[in-house]
């Protein structure tokens, strides 16, 4: 079985540690970075099967990380990316945008339940 790449931009330090580490329990590999250039240069050096990324990164909007990573060789395809959001309050024009660029949204706190899917649907989209 193929171990999916995974790579998790997520600008709060304590929970991109978190992800990366329940992402490698559930048999993932798992790199963090903190924000769209890190993104960019993690893509750049090697493929990734699956994106998730931050909604609300400090400096920038996870839909851009994901539009810029789109433009690069080893970056997974729209349908393999995720964007993670504490925010309840989405506009309707936001919420349009993620379900025409992503796989979907995730709301924080993200189950393991759901991050176990995750990776069993990352495993599974590189067979395809």
């Amino acid at each position: 079985m193929h171990t999916p790449h995974i790579l998790i931009v997520e600008d709060d330090d304590a929970l991109r540690g978190e992800l990366v580490e329940l992402l490698r329990a559930f048999g993932a590999q798992a790199v963090g970075v903190a924000d769209g250039a890190g993104a960019v240069d993690a893509c750049d050096l090697q493929p990734f099967d699956m994106v998730l990324c931050d909604y609300k990164l400090r400096a920038e909007s996870g839909l851009d990380v994901l539009k810029a990573l789109g433009d690069r060789a080893m970056a997974p395809a729209a349908a393999n990316c995720y964007l993670m959001t504490a925010h309840v309050d989405l506009t309707a024009a936001a919420q349009q945008d993620i379900e025409s660029s992503t796989a979907g949204l995730l709301h924080k706190p993200i189950a393991a339940a759901m991050l176990r899917r995750i990776v069993a649907d990352a495993a599974e989209a590189r067979r395809c």
